[in-house]
């Protein structure tokens, strides 16, 4: 966006004022502002991958034509790259151009066709993390008990990220008490856990608030008691930070591939110490990941009969959908159509 890009004329022709600068400025940084930081760096990756395809294919990125987009799809299939990662590329490229005045028309019969025929040949059954269920988050806390700093910030993660439906990112993102650097707030009184999520993948506009009565899960509330205790959080700073090989407590904030990581290896030490081998343990962490806390949530509280309305409301999902998932799930196992059948 320039001065002259938001210079328009009238109805009669005439040419307005150019903008001032600082009005320019200030609504790239607007539009810089209406995505997650995430998807912002997602989508430069994306464009630059984009730009540096049409350069060596001498074709020319900004704007691109139907021909151009399609060709770029058709080879990023052909490499590997799976149907979602292709999609989400090519979203990245059209909101380039629109930003830069070059409406894409992704539904443009050769583009439309390409993407439905990538669609169907890479056509495959979505990976899903391995849910967390109640009874593995219970298993781990009593294993964490011990309460060696490594020991406290795991327990309260995996209680906080489970009993909250946290997604990575919010989880990590969260600061003690008040909001400092980070992209939400964690607070505790006499009820329970308060967790204010100022920006979500879910909304990015309006302040969020998921709340951990704690009546319901004292679990979370204890882990995250002795944590912060045990961490000396002061107001404004991160909740999860990195503990060394000394169990000395860092200041920095964890990553979200932290989340993952610390999940799979607590399950990985649960099944060795259960008598599974190695190898064992290695093929069972496959299945879990990061979004192992908030499944596992969603799938417990669908097993338990939670309404669907209930449970859409603690995980912030935008649609049922989602959550219609993990309760046709929960069901083949608590509703089979085996029940009172089988012999």
């Amino acid at each position: 966006m320039t001065n002259r890009d938001v210079t328009a004329t009238d109805g009669a022709s005439s040419v307005q004022a150019a903008l001032p600068d600082r009005l320019v400025a200030g609504a790239r940084q607007f539009i810089a502002a209406a995505r997650a930081e995430r998807t912002r760096t997602a989508y430069a990756k994306s464009w630059a991958a984009f730009v540096g395809w049409c350069g060596a294919h001498g074709r020319t990125a900004l704007p691109a034509s139907a021909d151009t987009i399609a060709a770029w799809m058709t080879d990023l299939a052909q490499a590997g790259r799976a149907a979602s990662t292709i999609n989400a590329m090519v979203a990245a490229v059209a909101v380039a151009h629109r930003t830069a005045g070059h409406p894409l028309d992704r539904k443009s019969p050769l583009i439309a066709d390409v993407w439905k025929g990538i669609a169907n040949e890479t056509a495959r059954a979505p990976r899903q993390a391995r849910p967390m269920l109640a009874g593995d988050l219970k298993a781990l806390l009593e294993d964490l008990r011990c309460r060696a700093p490594s020991d406290a910030r795991d327990a309260a993660l995996l209680a906080l990220g489970w009993a909250a439906a946290l997604r990575r990112s919010e989880l990590v993102g969260l600061d003690w008490q008040a909001t400092g650097t980070g992209t939400g707030s964690l607070s505790i009184d006499e009820r329970g856990l308060v967790v204010t999520l100022n920006r979500s993948k879910a909304s990015q506009g309006e302040a969020v608030t998921v709340v951990v009565p704690c009546a319901d899960m004292p679990a979370a509330c204890e882990a995250v008691r002795a944590w912060v205790d045990l961490a000396k959080l002061e107001p404004g700073t991160p909740v999860f930070r990195p503990v060394d090989k000394g169990q000395h407590i860092g200041t920095d904030r964890l990553t979200d591939r932290s989340v993952s990581r610390i999940i799979k290896a607590r399950i990985w030490a649960r099944a060795v110490a259960a008598g599974k081998s190695e190898v064992e343990a290695d093929a069972m962490v496959e299945s879990f990941s990061g979004h192992s806390l908030r499944a596992g949530y969603a799938t417990a509280a669908a097993s338990a009969d939670v309404p669907a309305y209930r449970i859409q409301q603690h995980t912030r999902h935008k649609t049922a959908e989602m959550v219609n998932r993990y309760i046709r799930e929960a069901d083949k196992w608590t509703k089979s159509g085996l029940k009172g059948v089988g012999f």
